[in-house]
């Protein structure tokens, strides 16, 4: 019951597990070079929006039913879809998990039969599989906003409205190779220093919506309770999208042609830039009794609430049943941290309600700066 988020390099441990992972919902073409090496060159040919105009924008929320706030931003632009067009391109606002959201939030949830967000790898829409609601659905988005297969999908960017129970504040969440959502989340940052920009981690395809497009990312705010809006994080989500289409449109009239073409020539020359992310690197699970398999702790108080702190040596990262505490220590046999990973961990999704079911107490990432390419 209790098991990581990713088969890939999982250590059973005495009271927790932690996976060394690329991404939450990635996905492996396969361990050859030749794979790797293929799909990196598909990657920077839809991935290479740096010196591109950007004329198709898709705003989607719903995609976890029950994640209100992102259900009801997208139904308000839904209703004045005149606040995020824009001269140099189109918006389109979309609902993904309409089956899960319901009539009102008291009818909604996470997702009907599988998780939405988990269905968008490349190879599952290449099969075409449609046994789940959420699966028929993938299918229906893929057609409208890609296809992923395409190199030339439909749209350029997807904005994927998300809210978590967990203590993020707004936490941008991409592809570590895409310059332009790099770009957007460094502009959003001058605006709000607060906003923190999260690398879902590296792969050769990730099974989440964002990537349909282009370009793209999961606009996550938290803490929210699942099924409720807050107003904070919805004012907030929609001060912040919204700029972000300002600055798509400021930048489309900069830098290209204002005709219709589908890919005028930048008037500027691409620089590299740097960004500080933080780089997902491993998924930490819950203790579990050995012989239930029930669980065994909680995140510690001391530690809950506190995304993005990097963790101290000795301090509190679990609380037992028995009201006694499990502390961090990076060179604990039993968390299997390389030796040759000195730098800091910070841990986020800290006590995610929607991770319960994985077993996924929290993740962790490292502090890194980040180079992208960006016009100027």
């Amino acid at each position: 019951f209790f098991t990581s988020l990713q088969s890939t390099s999982t250590f059973t441990l005495s009271h927790t597990h932690i996976t060394q992972t690329m991404a939450d919902g990635a996905g492996r073409s396969g361990s050859s070079g030749n794979a790797a090496g293929a799909a990196a060159e598909r990657r920077q040919r839809r991935q290479n929006l740096a010196d591109k105009a950007v004329r198709t924008v898709a705003i989607v929320g719903g995609t976890h039913g029950n994640e209100t706030n992102g259900v009801f931003l997208a139904k308000h632009f839904l209703q004045q879809p005149q606040l995020v067009q824009r001269e140099t391109f189109t918006t389109r606002v979309l609902l993904a998990n309409v089956a899960a959201i319901g009539r009102n939030p008291t009818e909604a949830r996470r997702y009907v039969d599988t998780d939405l967000n988990r269905c968008f790898l490349l190879k599952d829409l290449a099969a075409g599989e449609s046994k789940t609601i959420e699966q028929k659905r993938a299918l229906e988005i893929d057609r409208e906003l890609g296809p992923k297969s395409s190199e030339t999908p439909a749209t350029d960017l997807i904005i994927d409205l998300h809210n978590t129970t967990a203590n993020t504040g707004v936490a941008l969440m991409m592809s570590p190779y895409d310059d332009l959502a790099h770009e957007i989340g460094a502009y959003l940052q001058t605006l709000d220093p607060e906003v923190r920009i999260v690398e879902w981690g590296r792969s050769d395809d990730w099974a989440l919506l964002p990537t349909i497009a282009r370009s793209g990312f999961t606009f996550e705010v938290g803490a929210c309770p699942w099924s409720c809006l807050v107003g904070k994080w919805y004012q907030r989500s929609r001060s912040l999208l919204l700029a972000a289409l300002d600055y798509l449109d400021r930048r489309n009239k900069t830098f290209f042609a204002t005709s219709a073409a589908a890919e005028p020539a930048a008037a500027g020359s691409l620089a590299t830039r740097t960004v500080n992310v933080f780089e997902r690197a491993y998924n930490v699970g819950y203790p579990a009794d050995p012989t239930t398999n029930e669980l065994a702790a909680m995140i510690h108080p001391d530690l809950d609430q506190r995304d993005f702190t990097p963790l101290q040596e000795g301090s509190p990262l679990f609380l037992r049943l028995d009201g006694s505490t499990i502390p961090f220590s990076r060179r604990d046999p039993a968390l299997a941290i390389p030796e040759t990973d000195t730098e800091p961990l910070c841990p986020f999704f800290l006590n995610e309600a929607a991770y319960y079911e994985k077993g996924t107490a929290f993740m962790l990432a490292h502090a890194v700066s980040r180079s992208y390419r960006a016009l100027e």
